[in-house]
């Protein structure tokens, strides 16, 4: 009696294009979730400075806190700009995987986590360094929740750009690399949404 090996198939195995597809529909309810949640804060940042409801946009001192004094939209910018020059780090290791050049695949997506690590931790200096609390009138209030969105996305950004790093280390992206190329879009939109609350806070 023999026993026929030949030809088996795992039939919990699935082929990589349905894989990529269902994570491709994954990021984009994402993506469609998350971009209608950001333009609602910049909604409601211009919304609440436009009525000024009893000058609670940036209150006055009184006897029991100081004035808001809203900060310099500069930080903003300059994280924007950290972030966009990860999202250029991420391009150049996309091109490298696309032609097969490991070598530019692995620096490209290195650099892109050290620049993504860069903005949450400046960001997070940023936000540690104001002179209100939350709690402080609507501006303040408009501030942390904008910050606060750049601080999750840019964390879920390191997260997702340090996998990206550790895969493309061990050689897993050589045969195909859909998943860099939906990590790119992620990038596109981080940095779009930084420069939307970057946009949001020069107007104070």
């Amino acid at each position: 009696m023999s026993v026929e090996t030949h030809g088996h198939v795992n039939p919990h195995h699935e082929h990589p294009d349905v894989v990529g597809s269902r994570n491709r529909l994954g990021l984009i309810l994402l993506l469609v979730a998350d971009i209608a949640f950001a333009l609602g804060v910049i909604f409601v940042y211009f919304y609440l400075k436009g009525q000024n409801v009893n000058d609670m946009w940036l209150p006055k001192a009184s006897d029991t806190q100081d004035a808001t004094v809203p900060v310099s939209s500069m930080g903003a910018w300059y994280v924007t700009i950290i972030a966009a020059v990860g999202l250029l780090f991420h391009q150049y290791a996309l091109a490298g995987v696309k032609v097969k050049n490991q070598t530019q695949l692995v620096l490209g997506s290195g650099l892109a986590f050290v620049a993504s690590l860069a903005a949450l931790i400046y960001q997070g200096i940023l936000m540690n360094n104001v002179s209100f609390t939350i709690t402080m009138g609507a501006y303040a209030s408009c501030y942390y929740l904008i910050a606060g969105l750049n601080v999750v996305h840019l964390f879920l950004t390191s997260f997702i750009s340090l996998g990206n790093w550790n895969r493309s280390r061990l050689g897993l992206y050589v045969s195909d690399h859909w998943h860099v190329r939906i990590v790119s879009v992620w990038w596109i939109w981080m940095t779009i949404s930084s420069l939307l609350g970057a946009f949001a806070l020069s107007f104070t």
